[in-house]
């Protein structure tokens, strides 16, 4: 009997500190910088060369981004970042993300929200998804977005140095 009370005591001491760890991670998130709650990856390449290969991309795969003529690259209000916007067709959201070009000549690209098509629904990266749906949704954007730019990067003779910043 004594054995079955430490045990589930320490199987209630587990539960409770996963919980608190993903209630902290939704509600909190990160103390530091604009987008707390963004997803990163560093490419070795500048920013204009990255702009470069988001308008091949665009030129290749024209569904791939939300139904504008011309792809623009407006700063955000930090004045520190490029924003672009991509679509995923199959769920009609509309995947926002930012460049910003480091003093190392890299770049960083940033997943930042996702929003809803149909009714203009926000879900934040690294907050609004449990951890199984982050997974999968760094993993969908790393397949149809993030390897396609490295694709386009590696076409135009660049050599491409790129590694996950997590």
């Amino acid at each position: 009997m004594q054995n079955y009370k430490h045990t589930f005591i320490i199987v209630l001491t587990i539960v409770a500190v996963l919980l608190g760890y993903e209630l902290l991670r939704r509600k909190v998130g990160s103390f530091a910088g604009s987008y707390p709650f963004a997803e990163k990856w560093e490419i070795a390449a500048p920013l204009d060369s990255v702009k470069s290969a988001i308008v091949k991309l665009k030129n290749n795969d024209p569904m791939l981004f939300p139904a504008q003529d011309v792809l623009q690259f407006d700063i955000d209000h930090t004045g520190y970042y490029s924003k672009v916007d991509f679509y995923y067709e199959d769920s009609q959201q509309v995947v926002k993300t930012l460049l910003r070009e480091r003093k190392s000549g890299e770049t960083t690209l940033t997943l930042v929200e996702f929003e809803k098509s149909e009714n203009g629904e926000l879900k934040k990266m690294n907050r609004d998804f449990n951890y199984f749906d982050n997974r999968k949704e760094i993993k969908k954007f790393e397949r149809l977005i993030y390897d396609e730019i490295i694709e386009k990067l590696n076409g135009s003779a660049i050599q491409s140095r790129t590694k996950a910043v997590r």
